[in-house]
């Protein structure tokens, strides 16, 4: 690869990587001082009903980020298919969002814990919006990253700011989950302005039967997504079926801990080597598997070292960032402290390789047998553990994910992980020089 596109890619990492210090540091800002103010019951409220939303956001999300990426990236200098690719997923966005909406409404008539939380429900549910503006697959797909970690830099700081001003009691729960809706609506908002009047994007309706069209063609990946929420965002689910509010706040407390580690160290990495390790994939198989062999030993160690601090500091950072009625949290982050790690593994196997080879049907049989039994697991564990049952059955699922992806890559003759690559010396020589990967 040029060298020109090796700075392109080191620069689009750590862009993505700026995003993800705001959209984690600046909540890390913030956490120690709203934490201490409604407590782990508001925590496990607000988070039970966001894993609800989420599911729509899910549905409105639709793996583009995946699929619209990888056809912008292979054409990236085509303004006429960038619009094309933008106009069909935006048309398709808008129908899953009325559908959403119609399924909402049912939803708030059926189910109590949303019509017992109605406004608040209604609230978290306005974050699909920005989701349906969110460009994001342009970005990524034309490798331009810097300015959204830019419009990223001011969500945080004007969130930031609007919490620490308004937020001073138990009862601003609603006014806390209003402010994040905002926050994300205006990132959104500069972010499709952007793509539209600078990137020169032009955006063309499609009709309903097209849209349908377009989302069968990629069903296969956002059907992978559902099967990662089974065992995500289903586990809260679950557990408000055996548990109060307060065990809720634990869990969601250390699972979004250990997701905020997660999205700095992973998310940045993964947003950024997709498109360019599909088109090292695009030119030959050959060549993509020898990016990932040379790729893959950095990101392990770098990875395993921050899982190691997790384990060691986990009742230091619990206690110094949620305060101490978060002691409960302690125990599922030490049991999920190599879950970055794990999920890094999954990413290179799954999503770089078997993605990019078009092994869509194989990574969804996978991730959906496994999320299948998560489920079950889940349950029975749930109730006899409470949540920490419900935090062994999620390593599980990811342990179980990741040797199924290794063992089918190796049956097929992929070999990711080569001995010599591994290699203390030889992964130092290829971090000096990372430009030239």
């Amino acid at each position: 690869m040029a060298p020109s596109k090796n700075k392109t890619l080191l620069k689009n990492i750590t862009s993505l990587g700026l995003v993800q210090v705001v959209n984690y540091i600046f909540p890390l800002i913030t956490i120690p001082y709203v934490s201490r103010i409604i407590g782990p019951e508001g925590f496990g409220e607000i988070n039970y009903i966001t894993a609800f939303v989420s599911y729509f956001i899910l549905l409105i999300s639709y793996g583009f980020d995946f699929t619209a990426t990888r056809k912008i990236a292979v054409d990236p200098d085509n303004l006429e298919m960038r619009s094309k690719v933008f106009s069909e997923v935006t048309s398709a966005r808008i129908l899953l969002f009325i559908i959403s909406m119609a399924a909402f409404m049912i939803c708030i008539g059926v189910l109590p814990l949303l019509k017992g939380n109605l406004m608040l429900s209604s609230i978290l549910f306005l974050n699909v919006i920005s989701v349906l503006l969110t460009p994001q697959y342009v970005f990524q797909g034309l490798q331009k990253l810097p300015i959204l970690s830019l419009v990223t830099i001011l969500k945080g700081i004007i969130n930031t700011s609007l919490i620490f001003l308004f937020v001073t009691k138990k009862d601003d729960l609603l006014l806390y989950a209003g402010i994040g809706v905002f926050s994300n609506f205006l990132i959104s908002l500069i972010s499709i302005l952007y793509v539209l009047f600078v990137i020169k994007i032009k955006f063309s309706f499609y009709s309903i039967k097209h849209s349908l069209n377009i989302l069968n063609e990629v069903r296969l990946v956002f059907f992978s997504s559902i099967v990662f929420s089974l065992y995500t965002t289903t586990n809260i689910i679950v557990l408000g079926l055996f548990s109060e509010a307060k065990t809720i706040g634990y869990y969601t407390t250390a699972v979004s801990f250990i997701m905020i580690v997660q999205g700095v160290v992973n998310i940045p990495l993964s947003s950024s080597l997709y498109p360019y390790i599909g088109r090292a994939f695009s030119e030959s198989q050959e060549n993509g598997i020898i990016k990932l062999r040379k790729i893959a030993p950095i990101i392990f160690y770098f990875t395993a070292a921050v899982c190691l601090g997790i384990l060691i500091l986990a009742p230091f950072v619990i206690f110094l960032i949620y305060g101490k009625s978060f002691e409960g949290s302690i125990i599922t982050v030490q049991i999920l402290s190599f879950l970055p790690l794990i999920s890094a593994m999954s990413n290179l196997m799954g999503i770089q390789t078997m993605l990019n080879l078009n092994m869509d049907n194989l990574f969804l049989k996978i991730t959906s047998i496994a999320a299948c039994f998560s489920i079950a697991l889940n349950l029975l564990l749930c109730h006899y553990f409470s949540y920490i049952g419900t935090t062994i059955s999620y390593l599980f699922t990811e342990l179980l994910i990741c040797f199924s992806f290794y063992v089918v890559l190796r049956k097929k003759g992929l070999f990711l992980f080569e001995k010599d690559n591994f290699k203390f010396n030889n992964v130092m020589l290829r971090i000096k020089n990372l430009k030239n990967i």
